[in-house]
């Protein structure tokens, strides 16, 4: 009886651990079934922070799922921002629930797509395929960017590469072009699909993302491919870089009327429409949030008492400072949020140079100004002609002019 009364709560836990391991997501991959969730970043598409949010999405969904075994990132991108790769880099390094993941390179993963590719535990190249030139470039010029930029970003892969027991010197050729590989031939590496495979940093050549999911060791699975959600589309939308500057541009322009002309209304609603849409977009994107929004407010707020109640420039200089860092902190990458700082600067610029004009033309300004217009005058001048071969006295050093005295 006793040997009986043990042998049940034993069973029962056995059963119970055999549970347990086979709902493990690593259990069901070695069982070879499961659920593959797909990020794409293909037909073009540019890294982005909006796309940044939405990969954050995929892997949560995908480690929310207990039949979950992979994430797939399907590949066709001529890259785009680096902070934006890095978040995605970042995920794709470090799994939700031990879930592989796998890079499918379908036509081009350059730039920071190849970052993304290289953060992968497994990366497979469509035939035809290229990965490489992840040279950065100043937002600005286009030019290569300076050396500290340039560190930055190969730590980006040369540290992403030794986390998946890649080449670290391939992925370096990939960005610094004075760090090249012995057999590389151009100046910045790119690898085609046969040979990022012979140099191992490629596991394998794949004709479609089913097949690459096969190769990883999934025989049966299902293709989960999570939609793009309006506020996500909105947001990416209004985080492209023309699309905030224009936004950034037009709002400061439209407040600028409105001080000239207090009482329109209409000049200051579209204002705070283009302003809201702006810190809007970057909150849905994860970039902004409270203290964004509430630094930009608290910078308009201190500009019209500068306006309406000058306090010796303090106010004013206050709610640029405010409504300057609110667009810095809100800004996907320090590069972007220069840029959005400089349009910003050059509206604010004219607007200024609006209100001066305006100024001069009213109140203390208008008694000041001159009516009559000086067109065709000249001052009166002594004529000194007189003086020539007259002996007189320096009073001044004259370099070359001075004052001298001659006679009295």
């Amino acid at each position: 009886m006793r040997q009986r009364k043990a042998f049940w709560p034993a069973l029962a836990l056995l059963l119970g651990l055999m549970l347990t391991l086979a709902g493990a997501p690593g259990a069901r991959a070695e069982n070879g079934s499961g659920r593959v969730y797909v990020l794409r970043i293909d037909s073009g598409q540019a890294i982005d922070p909006g796309l940044a949010q939405f990969a954050d999405r995929v892997f949560d969904e995908a480690g929310a799922d207990p039949a979950a075994v992979a994430v797939a990132v399907v590949l066709d991108t001529p890259g785009g921002y680096v902070e934006s790769a890095a978040r995605i880099k970042d995920r794709l390094l470090h799994p939700p629930n031990g879930l592989k993941t796998i890079a499918y390179v379908e036509n081009s993963a350059v730039s920071a797509g190849a970052l993304i590719a290289t953060a992968a535990e497994y990366l497979y190249m469509h035939p035809g395929s290229v990965i490489g030139a992840a040279e950065p470039r100043n937002a600005f010029t286009g030019e290569a960017a300076d050396y500290k930029s340039l560190s930055v970003v190969v730590n980006y892969f040369t540290s992403a590469a030794i986390a998946r027991n890649r080449d670290p010197d391939v992925a370096r050729a990939f960005v610094d072009k004075d760090h090249p590989v012995p057999w590389q031939t151009d100046d910045l590496l790119t690898l085609d699909f046969r040979k990022a495979v012979e140099i191992g940093y490629a596991n394998g050549i794949a004709e479609s993302l089913e097949d690459a999911v096969r190769q990883v060791g999934v025989a049966r699975f299902e293709l989960v491919e999570p939609q793009w959600t309006f506020s996500e589309q909105v947001g990416r939308v209004l985080t492209t870089p023309w699309v905030a500057i224009l936004l950034l541009v037009a709002g400061v322009i439209a407040f600028g009327v409105e001080f000239l002309q207090p009482g329109l209304t209409g000049p200051a609603a579209l204002g705070i429409v283009c302003l809201t849409l702006f810190f809007l977009g970057n909150a849905l994107v994860g970039t902004a949030g409270w203290v964004e929004i509430a630094l930009a407010v608290s910078g308009l707020v201190l500009l019209g008492v500068e306006l309406f109640t000058p306090g010796f420039g303090i106010f004013g200089l206050a709610g640029i400072a405010a409504f300057g860092g609110a667009i810095f902190l809100a800004a996907p990458s320090a590069g972007l949020a220069w840029r959005y700082l400089t349009w910003t600067t050059v509206a604010f610029a004219v607007v200024l140079f609006a209100l001066i004009r305006a100024i001069s033309r009213r109140g203390l300004g208008k008694v000041l100004t001159l009516k009559d217009t000086a067109k065709d005058w000249s001052a009166q001048a002594e004529d000194r002609a007189r003086l020539v071969g007259r002996e007189g006295v320096s009073l001044t050093v004259l370099r070359p002019a001075g004052t001298a005295v001659f006679d009295d």
